[in-house]
Order: C-alpha cells, then sequence, then structure tokens
C-alpha cells in the first residue's frame, strides 16, 4: 500500500462537513478502533474514487468479466476474516500491472495485472492481499492531518496516487508535499501492513481453497520482471515492495498451511481471452498472429474461442460462427459459447435465433448478470421494448443494479413510454459515471412530468436531495 494513501484519507475527511484537522485525533497505531474515520466515510471515498474512474471511462464494463472478478472477489471474502464487510470489485481497463484497495471495500485490478498473472491462484493471491487491508483496517489508520481538499481534488489524488494516472493540476510537487512529513515512520508502518496482509491473504487462499503458493509464486515473478523494468517499475511493485526476505517468508508460510485444492476454473484462461481481443487495437494484426500460435496454444478450447470472438469483432460472422459452432456441440449449456453465438447471430441478421437462445439461456441461469445484460442488449435492439423492461425489473427486484442495467432501464423505459422512470434511471446511471450536475439535471425534468404518483415522486425528491449534497462537495 502506498503510504500517500494514509495521508490522503485524512485529507478528504478535512473537506467534509463536520470535520476539521484540528477536531481530528489521531489513533495509536494498531488500534483502529480509536479512528475518527467511520463506515460511512470510507465507503463514500470508494464510491467517489470508483465514480471518477468512471467518468474516465477506466472501468471495464463487459459483463462477462465483471461476473468473473466479482465472483472471484466473493468466494475469498466469504473465507476472509470479516465476511461482513460489503466490498466491491472492478476491472481497470489499463495495461499497467497493477492492484489496489481502496476504503470502503473498493478493490481494484488492472487487465495487466490479469494478463500477467499465470494462474487463477496468483490472480486469487493478489486480490487477498487487498482484501486483507480493507479488513484488517490499514486504510483507516492515519497518523498526520494535511492541506484540506476539495472532495474532487482529493479523488483525483486518490486516482494519481494508487492508479498511477496522470491528473491534470495534481502536479509532483503537490503531491511530494502533501507525504513529506514522517515519511521514514509511514514506511514502516506500511511494511508492516505488506506484512500482515500477506500472511492473512495466504490464509484466506487456503480456506478459499486455492493453492496459497500462488502468493510467493506472483511475487517472485514480479521481483525477476522489475529486472527488466529498471527505473520504470510496474505500478503494483511500487505500492507493494517485493523482497527476498518477503517472498521466502510468503513461501514459508504457505507450505506450513494444508489444504485441499480445487480444481482450476477453467473461466479464468477464457476471461483472459476477452481481455486480450478487447484490447487490441488492430484486430486484423491480432487475429493473424494469434493464428500462428495454434501448435503450442496449451488449450485448444481457450484457442477457438479466442479466435471465436476476434472474428466477431473483425466483423467476420461467418467466420466466427464456423469457428464457435464446435465449442456449442461439445458444451451446449456454457454461457460464454452461448453468448458468443448468440451475439455473431446478431451480427449475421438472426435476429430471431440470437433471442431464443438468450431466452433459453437464461432458463439454465436464471438471474445472470451477463446473460441479463447480452439479452435486454438485444431486445432493445429488436424493439422488444416492454419485455426488455420486464426482465430488467424483476432482475432489479432480486439482484439490485449497476450501472449498466440502469442504462438499459433508461431506455426501456423511455421506448415504452415512461418518461419520468426513463429520467430517474438515466440520473441514476449519470451519477454513477460522475456526471452529477447531469444527474440533478434529469431528476428535475423527472418531477416536473405530469401524472407522477405518490412513490414514483417520493423516489425522485430523495434522489434530488442526495445528489444536491454531493454537488455541494464536489464544488
Amino acid at each position: 500500500m502506498s503510504r500517500q494513501l494514509f495521508v490522503f484519507l485524512l485529507a478528504l475527511l478535512t473537506a467534509l462537513p463536520g470535520y476539521s484537522a484540528e477536531s481530528i485525533s489521531l489513533p495509536e497505531m494498531g488500534d483502529p478502533s480509536t479512528a475518527e474515520v467511520t463506515p460511512d466515510d470510507e465507503r463514500r471515498l470508494g464510491e467517489s474514487l470508483l465514480r471518477w474512474l468512471r467518468q474516465n471511462d477506466l472501468i471495464i464494463a463487459d459483463p462477462l468479466i465483471q461476473s468473473y472478478i466479482n465472483s472471484l472477489g466473493y468466494q475469498l471474502v466469504a473465507n476472509s476474516d470479516e465476511s461482513s464487510q460489503p466490498f466491491t470489485f472492478f476491472v481497470v481497463n489499463d495495461k499497467s500491472i497493477n492492484a489496489f484497495a481502496a476504503p470502503g471495500g473498493f478493490i481494484g485490478v488492472h487487465t495487466g495485472l490479469i494478463l500477467t498473472s499465470e494462474t487463477e491462484s496468483e490472480l486469487a493471491a493478489v486480490l487477498a492481499h487487498e482484501i486483507a487491508h480493507i479488513t484488517q483496517k490499514h486504510l483507516t489508520r492515519t497518523y498526520e492531518s494535511a492541506k484540506k481538499h476539495q472532495l474532487t481534488t482529493a479523488v483525483a489524488l486518490l486516482a494519481a496516487i494508487l492508479i498511477g494516472q496522470n491528473v491534470e493540476n495534481l502536479t509532483e510537487a503537490a503531491i511530494a508535499t502533501s507525504v513529506a512529513a514522517n515519511a521514514q515512520l509511514q514506511i514502516n508502518f506500511t511494511r508492516a501492513h505488506e506484512q500482515e496482509a500477506d500472511y492473512i491473504g495466504i490464509r484466506t487462499l487456503a480456506n478459499s481453497h486455492f493453492d496459497p503458493q500462488g502468493m510467493p509464486s506472483f511475487f517472485e515473478r514480479m521481483q525477476k520482471a522489475s529486472r527488466l523494468y529498471g527505473a520504470a517499475l510496474p505500478e503494483f511493485l511500487s505500492t507493494h515492495p517485493v523482497t527476498v526476505n518477503r517472498i521466502a517468508e510468503s513461501r514459508d508460510r504457505a507450505r506450513a498451511i494444508k489444504t485441499k485444492v480445487s480444481k482450476p476454473n477453467k473461466l479464468y484462461a477464457f476471461i483472459k481471452a476477452r481481455i486480450e481481443v478487447q484490447n487490441s487495437t488492430d484486430i486484423q494484426q491480432f487475429i493473424r498472429e494469434y493464428q500462428r500460435t495454434q501448435s503450442t496454444a496449451k488449450d485448444p478450447l481457450v484457442y477457438q474461442y479466442t479466435l471465436a470472438i476476434a472474428y466477431l469483432k473483425a466483423e467476420q460472422a461467418k467466420k466466427a460462427m464456423t469457428t464457435i459452432t464446435p465449442l456449442i456441440k461439445s458444451d451446449p449449456e456454457n454461457i460464454l459459447y452461448r453468448i458468443a453465438q448468440a451475439e455473431i447471430q446478431q451480427s449475421m441478421g438472426q435476429s430471431k435465433q440470437a433471442l431464443e437462445n438468450f431466452k433459453s439461456l437464461l432458463i439454465l441461469y436464471p438471474y445472470d448478470y451477463a446473460i441479463t445484460i447480452h439479452y435486454t442488449q438485444h431486445l432493445l435492439l429488436t424493439n422488444e421494448n416492454e419485455m426488455a423492461y420486464t426482465l430488467l425489473q424483476d432482475y432489479q427486484r432480486n439482484r439490485g443494479s449497476d450501472i449498466s442495467t440502469l442504462k438499459l432501464l433508461a431506455q426501456a423505459a423511455s421506448k415504452t413510454g415512461k418518461t419520468a422512470e426513463a429520467y430517474l434511471y438515466l440520473a441514476e446511471h449519470d451519477f454513477l459515471k460522475g456526471n452529477t450536475h447531469s444527474a440533478i439535471t434529469h431528476l428535475k425534468t423527472a418531477s416536473a412530468v405530469k401524472g407522477l404518483d405518490y412513490y414514483l415522486s417520493a423516489q425522485i425528491e430523495a434522489k434530488l436531495k442526495e445528489y444536491k449534497k454531493m454537488a455541494l462537495l464536489e464544488k
């Protein structure tokens, strides 16, 4: 963890109503219970960071990738020290090797780190380590007050520190000034955190039936890779320094833990394939180079799936269908294969077949997030608007909503004549996207619609009050 984060967290709190640098009583080391940072404060900060990331188009929206990282993260959380802590997992669309934990249980992992990992246990090890930072309250142990920042500046600073992004109006001098004092104390404190997160993370891995050697294995490869980078270290190594002693200690701890390791999750390799295809800027070149690897492919199924979705991205639907068909025959209930097949059918103008495909798939896997998103997208494309609206409403009642479902709900409500609801959903979407003022405008428009029932009117007013309060913090 970066030592700047601890300074930043207190800086944010001084910008919130009711807080001042003078009024904060700093906790003793190892005693987070006395901290002034409340769970609501932490959650607000993490949510603001996630909104900033979305606003800057840094979050992967692919529902299959999101479903996978959620499933992996929650599996680890269920076997962690504090499974009641709410967590939010997301994938940052950045080729750098990095992962981070932010206050409030927000954990991000970069696409570069996912692609660098060689096994799911290695990827799980990184997530388990970051989960431990949250469960052990490392982010709330603050030692030094800092200059007051507005919320928008504070979140941008956090993004610059955790993610390594270049942020406008934040110079290196400004960051350096905010962390200059008590640097050595904070470095020692950070080392203690890293050691504790390693220990607990390995235990979480074992409890989740992953190979606990995944952690030292990933650290060891990062250390070897650092020799190639020279001064330009990957962001992960900047915030998670890897030493020979640290690798040895984690390997010894992993050996000491006896656990039954589950069979490797086949989905891991397919998700890496989706990321590779999505990251390709020249899809034709990607296909040509990928075809040369056929003889050395570790898994023929992953190879064929990768080629199929690459053909789809290249708008070569017939080739994509020819490639995916044998996979469907070999495993007709596979979500990855079937979603790809339905997308290819849609691309070929076979809308009816695509919709039937999705309908039967949703029967097999009720309320599956990825299927629901893809299915409703295709329903809206084919003007099956009432069906899309009903499906999304049912999903929302049973599973809740997120930025993707809200966007689709806004479209479905608009196309079915539910104007006020459409603006309400659009407002919620824009707020999660980091556009607070746009969200307020949509809510005002919604409240002006004639014939609103009491329940909907109350929803709109409550959201309007909430977003206006946030707008004041963001000024």
